[in-house]
């Protein structure tokens, strides 16, 4: 269909004089500091602590004895589980406080785990890899999935 020469004019001038939008505002971002301190509703602590009291449950139901019994562990590895057992206590204590960064430090043992986890058969610690490196591994894996699941949710209001 052919336009016009007047027809034309006028819809240049139409889109020249167009009322602009008006300017969104910036969404304001709560600082992380006063997100993780956020409470967590009852079910997810609860949920929390079951998992990992189960998870750690499992993975050491199904973990079969050392190689040697009487190695000496090196140093990285009584590091590691120095620190995974004081940021798994960290994770309790935030459960029971109802915070969200409970789940932050969930997270983090979690991942710790699932680290000593990989590194038990590396270490020498055990003669190798079985059925219940996949268990102590999906245990692991599970719980760091749930904790990030949890974080990502909305805090109760």
């Amino acid at each position: 269909m052919a336009t016009t020469k007047d027809r034309l004019a006028e819809l240049e001038d139409a889109w020249v004089t167009a009322p602009e939008a008006p300017p969104v505002p910036p969404v304001a971002r709560t600082p992380l500091a006063t997100r993780l301190q956020e409470p967590i509703a009852p079910q997810q602590a609860l949920a929390g602590m079951i998992a990992w009291v189960a998870g750690l449950a499992i993975g050491i139901a199904v973990e079969p004895p050392p190689a040697n019994p009487n190695a000496v562990d090196p140093w990285f590895v009584t590091a590691m589980g120095t620190i995974l057992l004081v940021v798994l206590l960290t994770t309790f204590a935030g459960f029971v406080l109802r915070r969200r960064w409970s789940l932050v430090s969930s997270l983090l043992a979690a991942g710790l785990l699932v680290v000593s986890t990989v590194m038990c058969p590396l270490s020498g610690h055990h003669a190798g890899v079985g059925a219940w490196w996949v268990v102590q591994l999906g245990c692991g894996l599970a719980l760091m999935t749930a904790s990030a699941v949890g974080l990502r949710q909305a805090s109760p209001r």
